[in-house]
């Protein structure tokens, strides 16, 4: 573990929480930027730390935020445009607006009281995970994936932060992340997609669609999983 790294990393932290407070800082890339630094620390700290339990309310009241955008910039984003002409994207994102802004709120409102401390001990804890999953119905494992991604996470954190770097290991964990982090972004975009007044048979189609891509996906994931593990 680099602690020098790690602590750079920690200044560098408090002095972001400051400026996303006094900004009121609530863009895309604030919110992604605020939940990237915040994972990698709490990643590199033991659960028995205080800290460590108010670092993941940060991540727990930015899930929703991050969710919605994502929805908006990216899955959406991810459909053929014949998709996209059918959808009323407008009143959708209109509709959500609001709920949005509260939560960015009651985040703000958690950041300004955050008590953050002058020095961090940070450890590594020891973690195994094997993720066994046979059945090419993702949907299904949909948490069982989500919780070996963030086993990955944390790897990933782990391997950018130690000394020597091993630059392939990091490269492969990250492609698995992005990976898993895509099959769940489109679950939670078919879900969400629902949720508004869209005709019976677009969705289905776009569910179709949105299925046929993360079967790709996961087959991608396989291969390079097995790569990491005999790694």
């Amino acid at each position: 573990m680099n602690n020098v790294l790690l602590q750079k990393k920690f200044k560098e932290f408090k002095k972001y929480i400051e400026q996303f407070v006094t900004s009121h800082k609530s863009g895309i890339e604030d919110i992604h930027k605020l939940r990237v630094s915040t994972r990698e620390l709490f990643s590199s700290m033991s659960v028995d730390n205080l800290f460590y339990s108010r670092l993941k309310k940060v991540i727990k009241l930015s899930n929703k935020i991050r969710d919605r955008d994502v929805f908006f910039e990216i899955y959406l984003d991810s459909l053929p445009r014949k998709y996209l002409t059918k959808l009323d994207i407008e009143s959708m994102r209109q509709s959500t607006t609001n709920s949005r802004k509260k939560k960015i709120d009651k985040l703000h409102l958690y950041l300004k009281a955050l008590v953050i401390p002058k020095t961090i001990v940070f450890k590594y804890e020891k973690s195994k995970y094997m993720l066994t999953i046979q059945n090419k119905l993702i949907s299904p494992y949909q948490v069982e994936l989500h919780k070996y991604r963030i086993f990955i996470k944390k790897m990933l954190y782990k391997e950018k932060n130690s000394s020597p770097l091993n630059e392939n290991k990091i490269k492969i964990l990250k492609i698995i992340k992005d990976i898993l982090g895509t099959i769940n972004d489109n679950i939670n975009g078919i879900n969400r997609l629902q949720s508004f007044d869209i005709e019976v048979g677009l969705f289905k189609e776009i569910k179709a669609f949105t299925q046929e891509q993360n079967l790709k996906l996961f087959k991608e994931f396989q291969i390079l999983d097995n790569k990491y593990i005999k790694d």
